[in-house]
């Protein structure tokens, strides 16, 4: 009983990180700093659901602060490029990033999704 109630907890919470569905037309920084561009991409895709004042008030994450942002940047990585599973969805939910916003996450991931790189 436990595992399923974690379970539908956890597919519950990347349902709601499912419900961004803006695009964004950034694009990597030249200088490596990857960090202010994640930001950006973040405020224009997925505030309007995960922050304290959008449609499901920052449920399951709330992505109001830099350090919240770099605190799930595994899970942003994952809910945007994948693999998905049963508890990660694609994010924005009913629609897809830009390659180049996937991409600066994914370069942003890999210098270890911090606020400065």
């Amino acid at each position: 009983m436990k595992y399923i109630v974690c379970s539908l907890i956890l597919v519950l919470s990347f349902a709601l990180i499912s419900a961004c569905n803006k695009s964004s037309s950034s694009s990597t920084t030249s200088n490596g700093k990857y960090f202010p561009t994640v930001k950006t991409i973040i405020q224009n895709n997925c505030l309007s659901c995960h922050s304290s004042t959008g449609s499901w008030s920052g449920r399951p994450t709330s992505f109001d602060t830099d350090s919240s942002i770099a605190a799930s940047y595994s899970i942003i990585k994952q809910s945007v490029a994948g693999p998905f599973t049963f508890t990660i969805h694609k994010m924005p939910q009913g629609g897809s990033l830009s390659t180049s916003d996937i991409n600066t996450i994914i370069a942003w991931y890999d210098k270890g999704g911090k606020t400065t790189d």
